[in-house]
């Protein structure tokens, strides 16, 4: 190994990509409202609702608003704008004629939700993808692709969006058309599907199975992550009363996996040794990454050594459970057991 990376820790600054696998989502602190005006008291009035939708995607619920705590403070939103704007809707897309888009201080929106005692879902996120198979009578089943016309694809991106989840629908070239079929969508195949979504580096997949029927819509779902599973049967006249519910349903079930309650307070500092750190880009991405969890409220340098691996000291605002389930997220890091092992020191494989 080179030793050379080692220097200039103390000032060089690293932006590194998202890590694979777990998409970082961006748009989390954003919140867009259609207004009429750009008078001072509708921005008032949609500021609020603006928080009101960051606060559901942040947490990752939709029930955020019961916090009493939280929803007494709506009233003092412009307090946590960074910055506002308005914009022109695209065509057909919105009956006002602006929308006020207004980013929110993250660290301010974060220290609310540690005062409300509420969840937060950080923003490394599982990526999916959605295989979808919709019937109409007297067509063959079509696979949803990512360039379909169908509300379907305008419906999810827009739901997906609102929420935070990073959802995705194939698009259906000829390695897609060899992998998977409306057949395995419709007979929720999922070990042939999961082989298709391969490509995509996904974490999980949706299955879905839309029907057309005399009286409306039909649709089946079905969410696979990991070994866990989640189905869905769900109704409407049109994609409009489903995809919002199917959305949510599959946002409130990832963010009571993987929102997390901090505080303000360290609650552990967890030794962390990291091996496999063989160049500076590494440390690098380590570091960054490990900053970005929820549970980690800061990153200390204990020692770096030259046979490839690092110290660190890892401070906590949650559980050592809730850490460790952050990082199975993003598969950077492998457990490696140890004979030694204490309950505050623990050895991971770094995964370039």
């Amino acid at each position: 190994m080179r030793v050379a990376w080692l220097l200039g820790l103390s000032v060089f600054v690293f932006f590194m990509a998202t890590p694979a696998l777990a998409v970082k989502v961006n748009s989390l602190y954003k919140g867009i409202v259609p207004v009429t005006t750009q008078a001072a008291a509708e921005r008032s009035v949609a500021v609020q609702q603006a928080l009101t939708q960051v606060l559901i995607k942040v947490s990752g619920s939709d029930q955020i608003l019961s916090n009493l705590k939280l929803k007494s403070r709506l009233n003092t939103a412009d307090t946590l704008i960074q910055q506002f704007g308005y914009t022109t809707p695209p065509p057909g897309k919105s009956n006002a004629p602006y929308l006020l888009e207004v980013q929110f201080d993250a660290a301010g929106i974060n220290q609310w939700l540690r005062d409300a005692g509420a969840a937060t879902w950080g923003q490394n996120r599982p990526l999916i993808v959605a295989w979808i198979a919709y019937d109409t009578p007297g067509h063959p089943a079509e696979m949803i692709s990512n360039d379909s016309t169908s509300d379907i694809t305008t419906l999810l991106k827009l739901a997906a969006e609102q929420r935070g989840l990073p959802l995705m629908l194939p698009v259906m070239d000829m390695t897609d058309l060899n992998q998977a079929s409306t057949k395995d969508a419709t007979d929720m195949a999922i070990p042939n599907l999961i082989n298709a979504a391969k490509r995509y580096a996904s974490d999980a997949i949706l299955v879905g199975h839309v029907t057309q029927e005399s009286n409306g819509l039909a649709s089946q779902w079905k969410l696979v992550f990991g070994d866990n599973q989640w189905d869905w049967n769900l109704t409407g006249k049109t994609m409009a009363d489903i995809v919002p519910v199917l959305i949510g349903n599959i946002t409130n079930t990832l963010a009571t996996r993987f929102a997390v309650v901090t505080t303000n307070a360290i609650q552990k500092d967890l030794i962390v040794k990291v091996t496999g750190i063989t160049h500076y880009p590494d440390f690098a991405q380590l570091t960054r990454y490990l900053n970005h969890l929820t549970p980690v409220a800061n990153v200390e340098i204990i020692k770096i050594s030259t046979d490839n691996d690092v110290i660190l000291k890892v401070s906590l605002r949650s559980t050592q459970e809730s850490f460790t389930q952050a990082l199975s997220l993003g598969k950077k890091l492998t457990p490696v057991p140890i004979t030694n092992a204490t309950d505050t020191m623990v050895v991971y494989q770094w995964n370039p």
